[in-house]
């Protein structure tokens, strides 16, 4: 081939294209829009023009739509095969954080709401609870005064905790003094309470004689409804506490376990009037 024959050449018209490479151009769904529309606008002016029968147009139009049909069903399929290759490459591609510890913990924030309108039977247990009783005072009264029963188990400032619990928070010699002086406040709001339930309402107070190794508030716990909430105690801790709450719908194993801790831990404290519990 000469320079002057190269089609490829500036200013030389473009060489037509042939009609199997404009066939191979056209994708398959093209092609398919192409030769239903064709057929469509055929059947349409046959049936208009009175060339053919109408069983000729009825049958013909009944072809179309069967077309059309699997047409759509077609690329529905592959449109599903699509979305599951996306999801496929994106879920390699994203890491995978739906068991992340980092979702499932939270910041603890001590005193910090947790819902205990309407609850009947109610849990706490912690170290001096201080902030946890005076935050919920107002609910922790409404809620006896319906009838609820509430059950509080903090460390005894008697025992041997405050001493423990000055260790674990790394304090010089002296400090369970610090530790049995945040107690008696709560202690405090725990009688006022007291004096306050009026009708079926129940307040019950047992003090520990160990530091228990994490805070909780249970909310309704033998009900499907309920909750738990768990502060992980830090050993010398550093303002940041994490914390965590269970459903009874949602994380049925965990939090049967941690409904039995509270077993554990209320039976092993002793009432305010001096009785212990084996």
């Amino acid at each position: 081939m000469t320079g002057a024959d190269d089609p490829r050449r500036p200013g030389r018209d473009p060489v037509p294209a042939r009609p199997a490479t404009l066939v191979r151009r056209l994708t398959s769904g093209e092609l398919e829009a192409y030769l239903v529309s064709g057929t469509a606008l055929v059947v349409g002016a046959l049936g208009l023009l009175n060339v053919t029968s109408p069983d000729v147009v009825a049958a013909a139009t009944l072809a179309v739509l069967g077309v059309i049909t699997f047409d759509l069903l077609t690329g529905r399929r592959r449109l599903g095969r699509i979305e599951s290759t996306l999801r496929d490459v994106t879920g390699s591609l994203r890491p995978d954080v739906g068991d992340s510890a980092d979702r499932l913990l939270t910041a603890a924030v001590p005193g910090a709401a947790v819902g205990l309108a309407g609850a009947r039977d109610i849990r706490l247990v912690g170290v001096t609870l201080s902030r946890t009783i005076r935050s919920h005072l107002d609910d922790l009264r409404q809620q006896l005064a319906a009838g609820a029963t509430v059950r509080v188990a903090l460390i005894d400032p008697a025992g041997p905790a405050p001493e423990e619990a000055a260790r674990r928070n790394g304090l010089p010699a002296g400090g369970a003094e610090v530790f049995a002086h945040r107690i008696q406040p709560t202690l405090d709001l725990l009688d006022y309470l007291a004096a306050q339930v009026t009708g079926g309402g129940r307040l019950e107070v047992r003090l520990l004689r160990f530091v228990p190794a994490f805070g909780m508030v249970l909310v309704d716990p033998e009900k499907p409804s309920g909750r738990i909430s768990i502060d992980v105690y830090s050993h010398r801790p550093d303002g940041r506490e994490a914390m965590v709450t269970l459903r009874a719908d949602r994380d049925p194993v965990w939090y049967q376990h941690f409904a039995r801790e509270f077993d554990q831990i209320w039976a092993g404290g002793r009432s305010r009037d001096g009785r212990s519990h084996p």
